[in-house]
C-alpha cells in the first residue's frame, strides 16, 4: 500500500513546530491497528528527508508514504 497522505505521520517528518492533528491521530491509531507501518522508517530510522515544501508554511514535510505489514517489513530489512 502506497499513498499520500497529505499529512506527516512520524514526528521526524514534521517541522518540529506543527502540532499533531486529531486526523493524524486517528490515522496512526488505525495503521497500528491493522499492522502497517512505513517502510521508509524501518530502513532509516532517524533520516530527516523530506518529500514537500510548504511556501505559505516555510516548512519541510514527508508525505509520501509506502505501508507494509510490520513482519513484512521485519522481513524486508532482515
Amino acid at each position: 500500500m502506497e499513498g499520500e497522505f497529505n499529512t506527516p505521520l512520524a514526528p521526524l517528518d514534521r517541522p518540529s513546530k506543527q502540532k499533531i492533528n486529531k486526523e493524524t491521530l486517528v490515522l496512526n491509531g488505525t495503521l497500528d491497528q491493522m499492522d502497517l507501518v512505513g517502510t521508509y522508517r524501518t530502513f532509516h530510522p532517524k533520516a530527516t528527508e523530506y518529500t514537500f515544501f510548504s511556501n505559505a508554511h516555510d516548512t519541510f514535510s514527508r508525505i509520501d508514504y509506502i505501508l507494509a505489514h510490520k513482519q513484512v517489513s521485519i522481513n524486508l530489512k532482515r
